[in-house]
């Protein structure tokens, strides 16, 4: 009987979920912010700086797509939808039925994020075409990507806390967007062997630059401040900033329109 209604839960979920894509494809504006525009950039990055063999060449690369598809492709659009959602009354109505306020949350951000994923999937592609330098370690490279989704998702539902209007989520999602993108570039090259270094780590975006460098010279367990692994650092800061966003969501979230 458990499994029956989890298997009926999970479907309203993903019912939901489509309908929800179907809607953001739909509306222009949403479309070129979280889909073209980052693709184009991504694109643009990978045939400019695309054919440099060394790891700071490619962590670069690799640091501005995934910084751009976090923070534009994912947070910025996750954010518009959830308010627009809330200020059209769909969310308070939509609480109503048989889904969970969770599963809501997550059928209305999923479209955002298996977006970013295709756009993350094509740039790989365009890696190889202008013969990238590749990652040597994998596992970095994955703790970025799921690590910086969940981090943009719970930042994205934050911030829908803080707007008040689907035309106030373009001003409330820009600092954290930039902070995002300037921390991942910034620490895809800093040196991590010199210590204070590591503990920017702990600025929103910065981890995933970190991540994204040791994928890039596999240096995924070398001993850095304390004898700590290089990777332990970048891994903390990304589930910090999770929980805090995380928590602020859970507390403060409203589900009626701001007035």
């Amino acid at each position: 009987m458990t499994t029956l209604t989890s298997a009926s839960s999970t479907g309203r979920v993903l019912a939901l979920a489509s309908t929800e894509a179907k809607l953001v494809l739909r509306n222009r504006t949403v479309a070129v912010s979280s889909m073209l525009l980052p693709l184009g950039l991504g694109i643009f990055w990978a045939f400019s700086f695309g054919g440099d063999d060394a790891p700071s060449g490619g962590a670069i690369i690799l640091a501005l797509q995934l910084g751009v598809v976090l923070g534009m492709g994912i947070y910025v659009t996750a954010t518009q939808v959830l308010v627009a959602r809330r200020h059209n009354g769909v969310l308070k109505r939509m609480r109503t039925s048989s889904l969970s306020d969770r599963g809501l949350l997550v059928a209305t951000v999923t479209p955002s994020v298996l977006l970013g994923i295709a756009q993350l999937v094509i740039f790989a592609g365009f890696g190889a075409i202008t013969r990238t330098a590749a990652p040597v370690d994998a596992v970095p490279l994955v703790l970025a990507v799921v690590g910086g989704i969940v981090l943009v998702v719970t930042a994205a539902i934050a911030t829908a806390v803080l707007t008040p209007s689907p035309e106030r989520s373009q001003i409330t999602t820009l600092p954290l967007t930039f902070v995002l993108l300037g921390g991942a570039v910034a620490t895809s090259v800093i040196p991590l062997s010199i210590a204070p270094f590591q503990a920017l780590a702990l600025v929103p975006g910065a981890a995933v630059g970190q991540l994204v460098q040791l994928s890039m010279t596999g240096q995924t367990w070398s001993p850095g401040f304390a004898g700590i692994p290089l990777v332990v650092p970048a891994v903390v800061g990304l589930v910090l900033w999770s929980v805090v966003f995380g928590r602020l969501a859970v507390r403060r979230f409203r589900w009626e329109p701001r007035r």
